[in-house]
């Protein structure tokens, strides 16, 4: 996610110049055919408006698809951080027992409920962030994000909370978040048999293992499918051909000025193409939101904000700081 109030010029030109460099040399390549070929390549502008405005229609319903698609995904992180916050809360607060259950004491079974969920959480942001099969992790929404960045394999995230017996099993199934709550909810259980928790502080928590389950189910929805490629792909494509034919009808605007007025479409051009190919870039680089680019949501910063929060529950000492943005970005 990208922080600062305005986007640096570095990061825009870096998106923009091969285009502007293309529009450039075929705008001055045509006007060079009109203007010392003689060759009359100017056409009515008209045809060319409606084009015009049935991309900017089409591109604007992708990029309205795009942002929700963003929206939906940060709402379900944001349910998340408070069902974490309600989890730790009701574990410190319900999980209260003077005798030894699973050869745990009290605070050793809240910390393994806590601490589980910890765990929980960063799989699920680790397995988002996999690569699809239709994401493109080669574009400049990607790379300029690639250095200084925490990106730690779910190995070692998960050593951090769980045994070495714990991960081994975990990392063997295909989604290993699904069986770290189902652990916790087996825990859950365990205590509640043993009389660790009474049975409405149970069924509470019960309840809350199902609405993780719900969010993760919603996140991975948006993960696995992607946005329909029919609205994706003729967008570029509507777009490439507004800014193809674009030319000949401000070759043939500027020429009624007057003969040397036609080189005016040249940087009039830049201008419109640049203009509409951003808005398809916007729409593009916010169709995925968990693909680690610069416009997507910040999980990692989510997460370290979670782990904050259920560990400062646990009185522990060392916890470590937030997440801070990198260049304006935060992941």
């Amino acid at each position: 996610m990208y922080t600062a109030r305005e986007i640096k010029p570095a990061i825009i030109l870096s998106f923009a110049w091969p285009s502007l460099l293309f529009y450039l040399v075929y705008s001055v390549c045509l006007c060079s055919l009109n203007y010392f070929g003689h060759l009359a390549i100017g056409f009515s502008f008209v045809p060319i408006g409606l084009i015009g405005t049935a991309v900017a229609f089409y591109v604007g319903f992708k990029n309205n698809s795009s942002y929700e698609r963003l929206w939906e995904a940060r709402r379900i992180w944001g349910a998340l951080v408070n069902a974490s916050r309600t989890w730790g809360t009701y574990t410190l607060s319900y999980v209260k027992t003077s005798s030894p259950i699973s050869d745990m004491d009290e605070q050793q079974l809240q910390t393994k409920l806590i601490h589980g969920l910890i765990a929980y959480i960063n799989a699920i942001r680790i397995q988002l962030r996999q690569k699809s099969v239709w994401n493109n992790s080669n574009t400049t929404a990607h790379t300029v994000v690639k250095g200084g960045h925490e990106n730690a394999p779910l190995h070692l995230l998960l050593s951090e909370f769980l045994t070495e017996q714990e991960v081994k099993y975990f990392l063997s199934k295909k989604n290993p978040a699904t069986h770290i709550l189902k652990s916790q909810a087996t825990l859950l259980d365990d205590i509640f048999r043993k009389g660790g928790i009474n049975e409405r502080f149970y069924v509470q928590m019960m309840a809350i293992v199902q609405e993780f389950y719900n969010q993760q189910g919603a996140a991975e929805r948006i993960k696995n499918f992607p946005f329909p490629r029919q609205y994706a792909y003729f967008s570029k494509v509507f777009v490439w051909l507004f800014i193809l034919v674009l030319p000949f009808g401000l070759i043939n605007e500027f020429a009624k000025l007057g003969e040397d007025m036609i080189w005016i479409a040249v940087p009039a051009y830049m201008i419109i193409a640049w203009v509409f190919n951003t808005m398809e870039i916007v729409g593009d680089t916010s169709e995925n939101p968990f693909e680690n680019a610069i416009n997507d949501v910040p999980m990692t910063a989510i997460c370290r904000t979670i782990e904050i929060d259920l560990r400062e529950m646990l009185e522990e000492k060392s916890i470590p700081p937030a997440i801070t943005a990198v260049d304006n970005i935060l992941m």
